[in-house]
């Protein structure tokens, strides 16, 4: 006659692993974050992150910021069409790469046409920013603005 052993698992052992496999998951996760955090921390602090204005209502403000991706990204500003009291966002944009430190871009597709503008920075706390659109019917306007740091 052959005998059948059925394996049990006493309980505390169920729980051993179990709580192994929490604190494995919690770690890993911790390390993640932490990670994400310093990754962000060590992008160099760029010259351009702050406030930009100028007293141009075409082009009244700029903010730029570091992502926690390391790139630029930029929110343009300029008086709001049916209330001049007021400054309108263009929106946020993520500012294209460029290999010159002291120069930067940003495009903004509108409905009836394309912008760009390049930032180039004049020092610390003046920056010029040439601004080109090109509208859907062919017509092109530019102009350059001096903006300074604020805040």
């Amino acid at each position: 006659m052959t005998q059948v052993s059925s394996a049990r698992i006493p309980l505390r052992q169920i729980m051993a692993v179990l709580l192994t496999a929490a604190l494995t998951l919690s770690l890993s996760v911790v390390l993640t974050v932490t990670s994400t955090k310093e990754a962000a921390a060590s992008c160099s602090a760029n010259r351009f992150n702050g406030k930009w204005r100028s007293s141009d209502a075409r082009l009244k403000r700029i903010d730029v910021w570091q992502g926690e991706d390391c790139h630029l990204y930029a929110r343009a500003w300029s008086v709001c069409k049916h209330d001049s009291s007021r400054i309108c966002s263009w929106g946020n944009r993520r500012m294209g790469d460029s290999p010159e430190p002291n120069f930067q871009f940003v495009g903004y597709n509108w409905t009836n046409a394309n912008e760009v503008l390049q930032l180039r920075m004049q020092d610390r706390s003046h920056i010029s920013v040439w601004d080109s659109t090109d509208y859907h019917n062919g017509k092109k306007v530019s102009f350059t603005v001096a903006m300074n740091k604020s805040g």
